[in-house]
């Protein structure tokens, strides 16, 4: 059960959770939004200033920065957990041998400019739904003093959970590491997106800290590209909703969650970015007829909007 706590002063963040999430929900209703846009991201950064970036130009995606999960599951302490433990129904596949020059899969390609993550409404080994996920795991790791944007558009519908999020490069038990969810979004949920902090002892014994941002619904998370950016700093994190100079969520080492767990989020981390279906995010809810039923999603007039769009990410070392 969600605890949900409806904060109009951001920083106000003197809560205390007993094993339900903290659910801090901040609007945003910029004068930009007044003015009809493709893109609402933010301006990107000076090449000068940054230490790493993915513009997705060319159709090949680096095999020295990016590779593939596979399955419905993974392994813990010998034991395989299916659904990634949350119920999900997908099969996260990787490229075929045709595809092995660009790296890329019938879930996963690059055109115009765009990374997609295309979940697939077929069969595949046993599973009725396929995605992708990739990682930068042992080839590039991310840390403070930082800042992380990605410009992105969400897939709509019900089912559709696209993330955008990092994990402790430490091969150590979760949450103790820690998890920043730099973007999660509901496909179901129009106007709403959400970040969220994980980390505790152990699975039945930790804590969520969430921040959810509301927008326009003229200017809604499905139709547009938006940008969210997360400032990392040592014992601190904010994050920013495309030009924002204001962040939703704030966190820092002073909340009193981290009374009871300790602060886990001055290490290095990895990059994740997926397309999940169903799951426990969004009560497993699923519409069958929002998703593609094959690569060139022939079923669907727009395929784009079924699809998880990435147009670029940026690393910024900080001072």
């Amino acid at each position: 059960m969600i605890k949900f706590i409806i904060l109009f002063f951001l920083f106000a963040l003197n809560l205390q959770s007993n094993e339900d999430d903290i659910v801090v929900r901040h609007t945003v209703d910029s004068k930009d939004y007044l003015f009809d846009k493709k893109s609402y991201c933010r301006d990107r950064t000076s090449n000068e200033n940054l230490s790493w970036d993915e513009d997705f130009n060319e159709e090949t995606l680096s095999k020295k920065t990016w590779k593939y999960a596979v399955s419905n599951g993974f392994k813990d302490r010998g034991r395989y957990i299916s659904g990634w433990g949350n119920g999900e129904l997908q099969y996260y596949t990787k490229p075929s041998k045709k595809n092995k020059n660009t790296n890329t899969s019938n879930n996963l390609f690059i055109e115009d400019g765009l990374l997609k993550i295309q979940p697939t409404r077929e069969g595949f080994s046993g599973f009725d739904y396929t995605s992708a996920r990739i990682d930068t795991k042992s080839l590039k790791d991310f840390t403070y003093p930082s800042r992380i944007t990605v410009c992105f558009k969400v897939p709509s519908g019900t089912g559709f959970w696209p993330a955008f999020w990092l994990m402790p490069n430490e091969n150590i038990l979760w949450p103790q590491g820690g998890e920043i969810d730099i973007m999660e979004n509901r496909g179901r949920i129009s106007n709403v997106s959400s970040s969220a902090l994980h980390f505790g002892k152990k699975f039945d014994k930790k804590s969520t800290l969430v921040g959810e941002v509301l927008i326009p619904k003229s200017v809604k998370f499905q139709d547009k590209f938006h940008s969210i950016s997360l400032i990392w700093k040592k014992d601190s994190i904010e994050f920013f909703l495309d030009k924002e100079e204001e962040p939703y969520f704030k966190i820092d080492k002073s909340h009193p969650e981290f009374v009871k767990y300790n602060y886990p989020f001055n290490r290095n981390y990895y990059m994740i970015i997926n397309v999940a279906v169903g799951g426990k995010y969004d009560d497993y809810l699923v519409d069958k007829n929002a998703f593609c039923i094959n690569k060139e999603c022939s079923n669907m007039k727009n395929p784009d909007n079924q699809r998880f769009l990435i147009d670029w990410i940026e690393y910024e070392k900080l001072e």
